[in-house]
């Protein structure tokens, strides 16, 4: 009798511990469970390139402001890879590049011809005017920095186009380069580099993308806005 007592005793407290074990397990789970949909929640998704956080404009609407590039020189706004991008995603792409520009001219006209405008995403392509007037690597970070937290301040994505390659001036563009593909990583802003379809490894315009290897043709301003296309969708 005393040993059928010890073994029902023996049964009770193992019952009690499988008991504890499996709330214990339970809200174990459950625990890691709400950190795991917190963390999802928190971690902002990246793009393929992993330097740039995944944001979603206000409206469809871009305002590429630049310089002569963005203009569409020799040309004209009609023949511009903004024109392009455009017909691609069918959205308004507004066209505010002029010729001769600096950073520091964009960020003079940045509250009239982008804020006003009121975009979901700017297109900021600035630098290569710059290398050409030889401005301090300085003042074109400061007012390139400046345009950035205007179009953030007035909810607008910011997105930055590395300048192209002009002849001449390649070491003063790289640097410029350099620095914005830098600055881009740390603000996970995303980047448009039309000279990776523009050039090749010699930083000359490929076949038939240039008629005089300073600015692209018709055929390379289609090719510009093909590419803004596949990155800006």
């Amino acid at each position: 009798m005393r040993t059928y007592r010890i073994e029902l005793r023996l049964i009770q407290v193992a019952s009690a511990l499988a008991v504890i074990v499996l709330i214990i397990g339970f809200l174990g789970l459950w625990g890691q469970s709400d950190k795991s949909s917190v963390g999802k929640e928190s971690s902002p998704q990246t793009l393929g390139s992993g330097t740039a956080a995944v944001q979603t404009p206000s409206n469809s609407k871009i305002v590429a402001l630049g310089d002569s590039f963005t203009l569409g020189s020799p040309l004209d706004a009609e023949h511009s890879w903004t024109k392009r991008l455009a017909d691609d995603l069918k959205i308004i792409v507004v066209n505010k590049g002029m010729g001769h520009q600096t950073a520091k001219d964009l960020l003079a006209r940045f509250d009239t011809d982008v804020v006003k405008e009121q975009p979901g995403r700017v297109v900021i392509f600035a630098g290569t005017g710059d290398a050409l007037q030889k401005v301090p690597l300085k003042d074109v970070q400061s007012n390139i920095e400046a345009m950035v937290e205007k179009a953030k301040a007035n909810d607008i994505i910011p997105v930055l186009a590395l300048p192209v390659w002009y002849t001449g001036y390649q070491q003063d563009i790289e640097e410029i380069r350099d620095w914005e593909v830098d600055y881009a990583k740390k603000q996970t802003i995303m980047t448009l580099d039309f000279s990776s379809v523009l050039f090749d490894a010699n930083k000359k315009y490929l076949d038939g993308l240039s008629q005089d290897g300073k600015y692209p043709n018709a055929k390379g301003y289609e090719t510009m806005g093909d590419y803004a296309a596949q990155v800006l969708k």
